[in-house]
């Protein structure tokens, strides 16, 4: 049996494709290409106009970016966190933020999110634990809901 030689330019292509949150696992693959297709922000990646400050942000406002997909907005939440004193006026912020499409109901009580917010609130004196500001995002939703009813 003859063997073949194989180059580095004739492997064959793989594409993987994952639906459903099934994932192929590739051992011996050298490479990896992620395609996001419909994703909530590719809009703003094709408008030049909707990005032109993104190289003004920090790190932190990055993280805040990727729930407020606006520079603008990132610097006026970012200004109203820096005045807040209380978890309670953050939960306030918070439920300003909540008219944002990517902020929504369950992503204001994660920690993940939580965590993005501490960093702008320098003048926080009380409650300025994950948890004590969750507990006030929660008072703050239940408090909504009762004033919808």
């Amino acid at each position: 049996m003859e063997r073949e030689n194989i180059t580095m330019n004739d492997k064959p292509e793989i594409e993987i494709k994952i639906f459903g949150g099934t994932n192929m696992i590739v051992p011996t693959g050298a490479t990896a290409v992620q395609n996001f297709y419909g994703d909530q922000f590719a809009e703003v990646a094709i408008r030049p106009e909707a990005t032109a400050g993104i190289e003004s942000l920090n790190d932190d406002e990055c993280h805040l970016f990727t729930y407020v997909p606006d520079v603008k907005k990132v610097h006026e939440y970012t200004r109203l966190l820096g005045e807040c004193t209380t978890a309670h006026d953050l939960a306030g912020v918070v439920s300003i933020m909540l008219s944002e499409p990517g902020v929504g109901k369950d992503t204001v009580v994660k920690g993940a999110f939580i965590e993005v917010l501490l960093p702008f609130a320098s003048r926080l004196t009380s409650g300025a634990k994950v948890d004590n500001v969750r507990q006030q995002i929660n008072n703050m939703l239940m408090t909504r809901g009762r004033e919808r009813k």
